[in-house]
């Protein structure tokens, strides 16, 4: 009878606590939240998500992919076109599957690979094209977060049909919930009054936090809207020049011919499956972009310009914008930040190129 009350005492001294903050925290969306949760709220509504904590843009995306219906229109890319609406290109059946950091070939094979596997491939598919996507040493590793996607999509290309699923990353991740590590974690943030937490939201936008729409397109907050002037964009963007710290374009000698091979071999496999493929280069800002055309440091993210352009002139795909932001007219007033192009100009921005 002791061991049965020291057990008792135990699980309210000890493991009660311990899932009482694990839940009320959940840092990781393993418990109280979970992806699939927010994916069946974003497919209905929109909605915001608590800042404090940053959740997995990719895991939501694909949380709402598992359980949307088909669309015709449908963009991949990275922050740069999160804010591309249905409303913006004219057509109700359309969705932005488009994430931050979301422009490296890694992350277009697993998006392929979660979409094709469920039988979901849109009839048409908008590719924004970085130049950082032919770019060995990108730092960016976000795309791990689509689990094994990428590696079953390479397959895929290489011949093997090998589907899986790792789906059950979005639910309950019981592994979580009983680990030291999570509720330590989970302690801090708690100390810091931080916690993991969503919310519908009837509106287009919202005052202090970044709205998802349902159909994927993303509207900053009006806070941030607002947040730099001009002057403070100029002057982060001389310091990024200067510090040669344009965004994922650190020691990039030349486009990575591996990376070139995979993309051109997803493009191929999307073709074949009777995707409608076109491409889209984003604008820099007037100064980065004169920072770029006179700096041989930078001379790849030209050349990806010039390759992509004859690329799609031999494949006869449509390709949108330049990163020239004189095409498009693009004034220091048209951006948000540093790269990122306000919501109402990025219509501009995407203007048909002729083929060389």
């Amino acid at each position: 009878m002791g061991k049965i009350k020291k057990s008792i005492l135990f699980v309210i001294i000890v493991i009660i606590p311990i899932l009482a903050v694990d839940y009320y925290v959940d840092s990781y969306a393993s418990f109280r939240v979970t992806y699939n949760k927010i994916g069946q709220v974003s497919n209905k509504s929109n909605y915001c998500i608590g800042t404090d904590i940053p959740l997995s843009e990719r895991k939501i995306k694909w949380a709402h992919v598992n359980l949307m219906d088909s669309v015709e229109n449908m963009v991949l890319g990275s922050s740069r076109m999160m804010l591309l609406s249905s409303d913006d290109i004219g057509k109700t059946s359309f969705y932005n599957m488009a994430v931050s950091g979301g422009c490296t070939v890694n992350d277009y094979m697993a998006e392929t690979y979660i979409l094709y596997n469920q039988g979901k491939l849109p009839k048409q598919m908008l590719i924004e094209i970085s130049p950082s996507i032919f770019n060995a040493n990108s730092w960016e590793n976000r795309w791990k977060e689509w689990g094994a996607s990428t590696v079953y999509m390479e397959n895929i290309l290489n011949g093997k049909e090998e589907v899986s699923d790792d789906s059950f990353l979005l639910g309950i991740q019981v592994k979580d919930i009983f680990s030291p590590s999570y509720f330590k974690y989970n302690l801090e943030q708690l100390k810091k009054e931080k916690r993991v937490w969503f919310i519908e939201n009837n509106m287009s936008d919202d005052q202090n936090y970044a709205t998802w729409h349902v159909d994927g397109s993303y509207m900053y907050s009006r806070e941030y809207q607002n947040h730099y002037t001009e002057d403070e964009i100029l002057e982060k963007t001389i310091e990024e020049c200067n510090s040669k710290n344009i965004y994922q374009c650190n020691d990039y000698h030349e486009l990575d011919s591996e990376l070139m091979s995979r993309f051109e071999s997803l493009v191929d496999f999307l073709g074949e499956e009777g995707v409608e493929i076109s491409f889209y280069l984003p604008p820099y800002s007037k100064d980065m972009y004169e920072y770029i055309c006179t700096d041989e440091y930078y001379n790849s993210i030209l050349a990806v310009e010039e390759y992509i352009l004859e690329y799609s002139t031999e494949k006869g795909y449509t390709l949108y914008g330049s990163y020239n932001p004189e095409m498009s007219r693009l004034q220091l007033s048209d951006l948000y930040d540093v790269y990122h192009v306000k919501k109402q100009k990025i219509a501009d921005t995407m203007w048909t190129r002729e083929k060389v």
